[in-house]
């Protein structure tokens, strides 16, 4: 039996922040320890996020398709913004630059790649989720009285 993608896009959520919890251990290993901040950060927000995300989700009106691939695009995006952020200030140019496996020139293209991508799959999935709150609210402004029942019958 699958998990529900609620489910799923929270426990990515928890990886994510695991990530940024372990790389606040290594902080002070990075070439560029602001980097290194920045991928501590952003795992941690990134994590948090897709975990508020994830109880979200089943109140999207979405179809299956766009639900789905809204999912899918938070999560990789996410790892990607840690994965390019580490990348970065671990093997990139900074100012404690002692030769890292390979160019340090290469190691901050690729971090480059990888966050521009990332940062078009946040949008895109940013959209979707925008897009699935907009149907909603247009569900609960066409039937007022039965929100306001809701809202009465939750207040209690």
């Amino acid at each position: 039996m699958q998990m529900p993608i609620d489910l799923r896009l929270a426990r990515h959520g928890v990886i994510v922040l695991l990530l940024g919890l372990l790389t606040g251990f290594v902080i002070g290993k990075f070439h560029n320890p602001h980097l290194g901040n920045a991928a501590h950060l952003t795992g941690l927000i990134g994590g948090f996020g897709m975990i508020a995300l994830g109880l979200l989700w089943p109140k999207l009106n979405l179809g299956h398709f766009w639900s789905a691939a809204g999912a899918w695009m938070t999560a990789v995006s996410m790892y990607l913004n840690w994965v390019g952020l580490a990348f970065q200030g671990a093997f990139g140019s900074g100012p404690n630059v002692t030769s890292p496996p390979g160019s340090s020139l290469l190691w901050d293209r690729a971090g480059g790649v990888v966050l521009t991508i990332a940062a078009l799959l946040s949008l895109f999935a940013t959209l979707v989720v925008l897009i699935g709150l907009r149907k909603l609210t247009a569900l609960a402004s066409s039937h007022p009285q039965e929100s306001a029942v809701s809202a009465a019958t939750t207040a209690r």
